[in-house]
């Protein structure tokens, strides 16, 4: 009985500092602030001295956080600020990218404004246009497009963003495509 007690302390504390970098009540202001929206409290954090530039608990930069939650308030905020537009999660996803796979137009033109690279590839090769091909996001593909983003970078499977839309039925997408040059 003491033994297992004695396991179950031990387990415990060994537990303790990797829940508390996940515990919400111990997150920084500023990554607080970007999850909630609050763009008054990141205006005032960044005003203090934090740096946008930061990254959250999972690894992400807070404009990313922002850009996946939809906080255009928070992400123009922290763009302001001088957050890098092109920073990257562990996956190699840029901001640009994931704004691209929920489809968010606004979003990407937000950040194609701020000179986001359009070719920037995650781990697996993907790209914004070949995300916003595959998923069926006309408008954000029409934007990479109008900022020159490449119709053939292929991932490392060797598909292209016309392979992706030809694949999922896009017929739209897939014309736009062809119109910018683009090849299976």
């Amino acid at each position: 009985m003491k033994r297992r007690a004695l396991l179950v302390a031990a387990l415990a504390l060994a537990g303790g500092p990797a829940l508390a970098q996940i515990d919400p009540l111990t997150l920084k202001p500023i990554v607080k602030a970007v999850r909630e929206g609050d763009d008054e409290k990141v205006r005032s954090a960044l005003l203090k001295g934090e740096s946008p530039n930061q990254n959250d608990t999972t690894g992400q930069p807070l404009l990313m956080v922002a850009v996946v939650a939809g906080h255009i308030a928070v992400v123009q905020t922290l763009l302001k600020g001088g957050a890098f537009v092109d920073g990257t999660d562990r996956e190699g996803y840029t901001s640009l990218i994931r704004a691209a796979e929920r489809g968010d137009a606004e979003m990407v033109e937000i950040l194609l404004a701020r000179n986001a690279r359009v070719d920037t590839q995650t781990r697996q090769g993907a790209t914004a246009l070949s995300i916003a091909a595959r998923l069926g996001f006309a408008e954000v593909v029409r934007a990479l497009l109008a900022k020159k983003a490449d119709p053939n970078k292929a991932d490392f499977t060797g598909r292209t963003p016309l392979a992706y839309a030809r694949q999922n039925r896009r017929q739209s997408i897939e014309i736009m495509l062809r119109q910018a040059g683009g090849r299976e």
